[in-house]
């Protein structure tokens, strides 16, 4: 643990200490790493005796929805912003320093006036005021989280192990993506030793497919693109397709990595259209491409290998413009 870190998680849990109420939150769409880590800090700050909540902008999607069973983890309501955040003495931001990734619950946030901690492992400054935990080297927000627990001297009960170890999994998928390290096995054989069910994660997380995702998956890969000799895949899912399918935006989850996994493929980007005329871009890299740097030219971030940006245009005007710049990244590559 680096020496600013180090100061911060010390400073993390002087405010834990002293708050009474809590209120956890993460990014729009919320993910495994997001879900996982805010369930995790939820139990301890219970077993603290704090009184501890949940407050997302989206619910939590159906294979995630295992961790909720003691803590739930609902989406936006704005009579629940309103009551939690105007009683909470800290606000705790996990996997995201990015204000705007808060979608409908933006606003309340940025008028909450308590202490803020945000614990993240992406690249880049806080947007927020408070205390920034943050390492850019961990696999995921929960190995992150992990490691400050132990510092905090925080007993990791079987609830919390299956949370981190879940988080952990997701972010890496299932330990095979290059973030994985080997703190990151370190870190996955401790929470096992202390009760995480690995199986029922596995169960939930990698071998539960709903018959919408699979008729979703067959029409992505009887439509999608390859150029730059096979090197540059994409595909693009208009909200017409996402209708038809009568799919959900889980159910999207894993096809930018299926591209990705493509035989040469090195630069796989998945755009999907979103309600009031914006585009979800998600950039994925098998090779030598920064595509936390090719989505910061659109607004977004993340890491080297997985990044995305949210571009308040239609899709229609969006496509061509990031795929020039993808097959820009792919020639400097080569250069």
């Amino acid at each position: 643990m680096s020496g600013d870190l180090r100061r911060a998680s010390r400073a993390a849990l002087d405010l834990f200490r002293r708050a009474e109420r809590v209120v956890i939150t993460t990014h729009v769409q919320p993910d495994g790493d997001g879900l996982g880590s805010e369930v995790a800090l939820a139990h301890w700050l219970r077993r603290e005796g704090k009184t501890a909540n949940i407050l997302n902008p989206h619910p939590a999607p159906r294979r995630f929805r295992f961790l909720e069973k003691d803590i739930p983890a609902p989406g936006f309501d704005p009579e629940a912003a309103e009551r939690l955040l105007g009683t909470a003495d800290l606000l705790a931001v996990l996997d995201i320093s990015v204000p705007a990734r808060l979608g409908g619950l933006e606003p309340w946030v940025r008028n909450f006036t308590g202490d803020v901690v945000v614990v993240d492992h992406h690249l880049g400054p806080s947007g927020f005021e408070g205390v920034d935990c943050r390492d850019t080297s961990a696999a995921a927000t929960a190995e992150l989280l992990h490691e400050l627990l132990a510092g905090w001297g925080a007993e990791i009960v079987p609830e919390m192990a299956t949370a981190l170890y879940a988080a952990i999994a997701y972010d890496t998928g299932g330990f095979r993506y290059s973030n994985t390290t080997a703190r990151t096995h370190r870190v996955a054989a401790d929470l096992i030793e202390r009760g995480a069910d690995v199986h029922e994660i596995n169960r939930q997380v990698f071998e539960s497919v709903s018959p919408t995702r699979a008729r979703l998956l067959s029409r992505v890969f009887g439509e999608f693109h390859l150029e730059e000799e096979g090197r540059l895949a994409w595909i693009a899912l208009s909200g017409d397709l996402m209708e038809e399918a009568g799919a959900e935006p889980e159910d999207v989850e894993g096809v930018v990595e299926t591209l990705r996994s493509l035989e040469h493929v090195e630069l796989a980007i998945l755009f999907k259209e979103l309600d009031r005329g914006a585009t979800k871009v998600s950039f994925r890299s098998a090779g030598e491409v920064d595509v936390n740097r090719l989505a910061g030219r659109f607004g977004g971030g993340g890491h080297k290998n997985a990044a995305g940006a949210l571009i308040k245009q239609p899709m229609g005007a969006v496509v061509e413009e990031v795929l020039a710049a993808a097959r820009e990244s792919l020639v400097q590559q080569v250069g």
